[in-house]
């Protein structure tokens, strides 16, 4: 289960001033690198086309509620973010996709291909991608999808989103 700290404990916690002890900070890291999505940094690694130290970096930021915006879709929030020269024209980042929350039947105008970090993807014809799946699809697909309990996935979108 992933863990988010609230931001407002981490704005207490720096102005508290003083040093915060190593034990202390360790916690407060592992708290916001969002623990049940590191076994899968080298993947997303490969996908957004950067070093592992910015995935986990991103991963880090991603702990803030803040750091989400609203997408297009309904219940769908993203995390968008610059990836490396081979993900140059696409749409990166991450996608968070509420439980029980049906994706929308689309396809796209070029390739999709994501790794899922969190959650089950329930797909039509009753096949699930899982935590640590790597997923290419090009553009002759069209597919939707259910959550089983929130998902969340890294992405490299290219060509957007189209009806089916």
């Amino acid at each position: 289960m992933s863990r988010v700290i609230d931001a407002r404990a981490l704005s207490a916690l720096a102005l508290a001033g003083g040093p915060v002890r190593s034990p202390d900070r360790a916690r407060l890291l592992a708290s916001v690198m969002r623990p049940g999505w590191m076994p899968w940094t080298d993947r997303v690694a490969a996908l957004w086309d950067l070093p592992v130290d910015e995935v986990e970096g991103q991963f880090r930021s991603a702990g803030f509620p803040a750091a989400w915006s609203p997408s297009p879709v309904p219940m769908v929030d993203a995390f968008h973010l610059v990836g490396g020269p081979a993900t140059a024209g696409a749409d990166v980042g991450l996608v968070r996709i509420q439980s029980g929350q049906t994706f929308p039947a689309h396809s796209h105008g070029g390739t999709e291909e994501y790794v899922v970090l969190e959650g089950v993807m329930r797909f039509g014809d009753g096949h699930r991608e899982y935590p640590g799946d790597r997923v290419r699809h090009d553009a002759s697909v069209t597919h939707s999808y259910v959550a089983e309990g929130d998902v969340v996935v890294a992405i490299v979108l290219r060509g957007g989103l189209t009806p089916p």
